[in-house]
């Protein structure tokens, strides 16, 4: 059975159309990766990736500090019913979390700034007036 030339072109069109896709395919594994880790700090979490080492003793310092924000935050009424995330790192701290006002908001942070040990607040906290 002789093979006629449109069979042939018709498989090497296909041929051509596999090897695109899976060109494609291949180019972006090879670039999302990079591109996720550039614009996340090369971690999942999407903190900015420290190539300093923190010290047992930097570490309990930091644990001490969040904890001091923490007991204050809990004796404040304003503040103590909203769930707040607080995380040290070398004495910068990191505020996350939702508050009921914009007063409530601005003490939360002056509570963290004033806390000893703390060099750093970045507040994160975000602010909805319908809590």
């Amino acid at each position: 059975m002789p093979i006629h030339f449109s069979t042939i072109a018709a498989f090497n069109r296909q041929m051509v159309v596999f090897q695109m896709k899976l060109m494609i395919l291949l180019l972006a594994i090879t670039v999302l990766p990079g591109c996720t880790a550039m614009l996340l700090g090369n971690n999942s979490s999407g903190e900015p990736v420290s190539t300093s080492r923190t010290t047992a003793s930097q570490s309990s310092s930091d644990s001490q500090i969040s904890a001091t924000i923490r007991q204050q935050y809990s004796g404040d009424a304003e503040i103590r019913d909203f769930a707040l995330g607080i995380r040290t790192v070398s004495g910068r701290v990191t505020l996350t979390g939702t508050v009921g006002g914009y007063d409530v908001r601005d003490r939360v942070v002056e509570i963290a700034k004033n806390t000893r040990g703390v060099t750093s607040v970045d507040s994160r906290v975000v602010v909805n007036t319908n809590l």
